[in-house]
């Protein structure tokens, strides 16, 4: 049973990409396509990796949500956007979330970076500064609202902490 020797080709390809980091399914087939490699050795390839475990869209999607919202700070619209891009299914996108957003919520995440953006904690007197903020953590992903909650919050908890004695 000999291959092809353009499929070894592409296995080659595949095999130095994959070991660089995890790649999804249409994002590799993308990348074969753009060496040249016709469509029919791209779906042998795929298989092949996929038989083997190598390729699998449902742990790829899990570790970039885990990096993005933990290593990143990205907000879930940010996140499922990367993934989308990526060619990842919106049901496999919208699991991973929510499998990684039950260790780390939105809610904590925008916390940590409203204390990291702000570590002197005054923002309830600085509207520019606070209008900058705004724009940062969306530009990160997360909805509005969130935003505004945890603004406020961080806001209160300031608060309470210069009338506490």
């Amino acid at each position: 049973m000999e291959e092809c020797p353009e499929l070894n080709k592409a296995k080659k390809i595949c095999w130095r990409l994959l070991s660089l980091r995890d790649h999804g399914e249409r994002e590799l087939a993308g990348k074969l396509k753009n060496k040249g490699v016709e469509v029919e050795i791209i779906a042998e390839a795929i298989d092949y990796f996929r038989e083997l475990g190598y390729l699998n869209d449902q742990v790829f999607a899990s570790n970039q949500v885990r990096r993005l919202a933990t290593g990143k700070g990205y907000g879930n619209r940010k996140i499922a956007s990367f993934l989308l891009e990526k060619g990842i299914s919106e049901d496999i996108v919208g699991e991973a979330i929510t499998t990684v957003r039950q260790e780390w919520s939105e809610a904590q995440a925008l916390t940590s970076l409203i204390r990291k953006k702000r570590p002197n904690g005054n923002i309830r007197d600085d509207l520019k500064g606070k209008q900058r903020l705004v724009r940062y953590l969306m530009g990160k992903g997360f909805p509005l609202g969130l935003i505004f909650e945890m603004i406020n919050r961080s806001e209160e908890e300031d608060g309470h902490d210069d009338d506490s004695k």
